[in-house]
Formats: C-alpha cells, structure tokens, sequence
C-alpha cells in the first residue's frame, strides 16, 4: 500500500505544485492497516487509497475553487438566511478530511437510462453485475436495484449493512467506516486521478456528517468533459431519484 500511497502522493505534488518540504499528512491521521484478506476484498469493490492533502498543502482558497470549480453556478457562493452558500460548506466540510487517507470507490458512473435502469460498473449503465455491491444495493430495499432510486433512510440502512459485515468479517481496518463520498473529495479524485468520471453526464450525492450525526448533502457532478464543478445543496427530503452515490472509508470519529 505504501508504494500506491507515494506514487498518490507524487501525483498530489505534481499537480498542485506542492514542495517535498510540506508535509501532506496531518498528525492524527491513521495509516490503514490491511491484511491480504482486506486487500482482495477492498480491490473488489473498487476501493482506492487517496491522500487528501492537508490545509498547509492546499488550502481551500479562491485559487483552489477557481482551479477545481472552473465552471461552478453563479450560487455557488450565495448564502442564504436559514442556509450557508456551497462555498463555505465545503469549506468547512472538507477541512475535517484533510491530512487525511480515505478509501474512495472508484467505480464507473455510468449514464442515465430510461426508467431508472443504470448501472454503476460502466459508462452505458447496462450491466448490473458490474456494481460491486448490488447485493448490498437489493437487501436494503432499493425500489429497482440501482444506486438510483433511493432516500436518505434506504442509504442509512444500506451503510448500515455494509458496515456490518465489512466488520463482522474483517473486511476494512481497525478505525475506519464506510460511508457517502463527500462533495469536495468527489472534486479532488475527480480532478486528478479520475477524470473518466466526467464524461458521464449523471449526477452524484455527496455528503457531510454535522457534529449531530446528520447528513448535509449535495448533488455533486460535471458540467462539461474534465470538469466536476457541479454542487448544489440538497436537503434530506428531497426527491434523490437522479443521484447516484460512491462509497468512502472515512476514519470512525469523523
């Protein structure tokens, strides 16, 4: 893993300009610990180890948004009275992530075909045995299989299933849980290792968990080939037929 990690690592410097002197990882990051078992398991379901480089390395700033949202809406840093603009949510959202190893999936979004029927797993959709956790998908209830389709209660039951036996098995290291990939993270894996991910015109749910344990969520997705610059709020009732989902490891206390 480490060798995937330095190579991650380079990629980071290479395109942010970032000088070996500054350090890209927090102190209190964790360094996952895999066993070969959770290594073939991980592989499987597309999960990749990332850097998300720390606030020294590359702070959230007006450089970084006009680099990594190019073409974001003209609300993108409009606030509102009950509501923060976008801007500053994942500000705030991604400052919790960074100096820190994620497990981000990579797994192809694919287009939208009719009917609700796309699959994740490649750029046409059609295929359903190309989603690694289909399984997962129809055990909690997802009305037609698919990551689309879906509401904040079946995601939570579906989190909840996959943490459960990726626990109860050994299937991911000690400290971590799976959850939704946050929007700003989407942006950075997007941007610098996978940007296949845009040349699909379907949109994906990002999101945060507040200091409550309550979902702050966004439509995250692309505007044009090679940008991710699409965000937009989206509250926990609202109709997330449209959006599909990538999964994260994220260290347990965030």
């Amino acid at each position: 893993m480490q060798k995937i990690l330095n190579s991650r690592e380079q990629q980071l410097r290479d395109y942010f300009g970032i000088a070996k002197t500054v350090n890209l990882l927090s102190p209190n990051a964790i360094i996952p610990e895999e066993t070969d078992k959770i290594t073939e398991h991980l592989r499987r379901f597309n999960i990749e180890w990332h850097v998300i480089p720390s606030e020294e390395a590359v702070p959230f700033d007006a450089d970084y948004i006009a680099r990594m949202y190019p073409m974001c809406g003209k609300d993108f840093t409009r606030a509102t009275s009950h509501q923060s603009s976008c801007q500053q949510a994942l500000n705030i959202g991604h400052h919790r992530h960074q100096g820190l190893i994620l497990g981000v999936e990579s797994t192809q979004k694919p287009n939208y075909l009719p009917h609700g029927r796309h699959f994740y797993g490649s750029e046409y959709g059609h295929d359903w045995t190309l989603d690694p956790i289909a399984g997962f998908i129809g055990e909690a209830g997802f009305t037609n299989g698919t990551r689309f389709a879906h509401d904040y209660a079946s995601l939570r039951s579906l989190m909840r299933l996959i943490n459960e036996d990726w626990r109860s098995h050994a299937l991911m290291p000690m400290g971590y849980r799976v959850t939704i990939c946050p929007p700003a993270v989407f942006n950075l894996i997007g941007n610098v290792f996978h940007r296949e991910w845009s040349h699909t015109q379907s949109l994906e749910l990002g999101a945060y968990r507040d200091e409550f344990g309550n979902a702050n969520a966004f439509a995250v997705g692309c505007n044009a080939a090679n940008d991710f610059s699409y965000v937009h709020h989206v509250e926990t009732n609202s109709d997330w037929t449209y959006l599909g989902f990538r999964l994260v490891l994220v260290p347990d206390w965030l």
